[in-house]
């Protein structure tokens, strides 16, 4: 047996949602373990697949740069958050269009270990093996 999910009872029936937004709607995420709380670590990473269902160009052209554009400007307007990167290869690619000073702050978020990059290599290990 599963537990109904919240949002699929009765909005006239359900009551409060049991875990609610903070009345700020801004989280803590500056903290480390709390004694007495389930802690969760998160691992904001990519996994963007080079040449997966659509062409390396299309994928970059559609998806990837407006990710690696907002995980630049994101982690620069919050130095509490951290992000790895993957695949090299839509990087590089990125790196090559952005303009000087997104290249500056993504060279700063290394710097001061915000961006991670992992792997080693140029796209993502699944996807060497046939």
């Amino acid at each position: 047996p599963t537990i109904e999910l919240f949002r699929h009872k009765d909005p006239k029936t359900r009551g409060e949602a049991p875990y609610p937004f903070p009345p700020d709607r801004k989280y803590n995420t500056s903290g480390g373990p709390v004694s007495g709380k389930i802690n969760v670590h998160l691992v904001p990473h990519t996994h963007d697949d080079t040449g997966w269902q659509v062409t390396v160009d299309q994928y970059f052209a559609s998806e990837v740069f407006y990710v690696i554009d907002t995980v630049i400007t994101t982690l620069a307007a919050d130095p509490n958050r951290k992000f790895v990167y993957v695949e090299t290869a839509f990087f590089a690619r990125w790196w090559e269009q952005a303009p000087d000073e997104k290249r500056a702050t993504a060279t700063r978020l290394v710097q001061r270990r915000q961006l991670e990059f992992i792997n080693g290599g140029w796209c993502m290990h699944d996807e060497a093996s046939p």
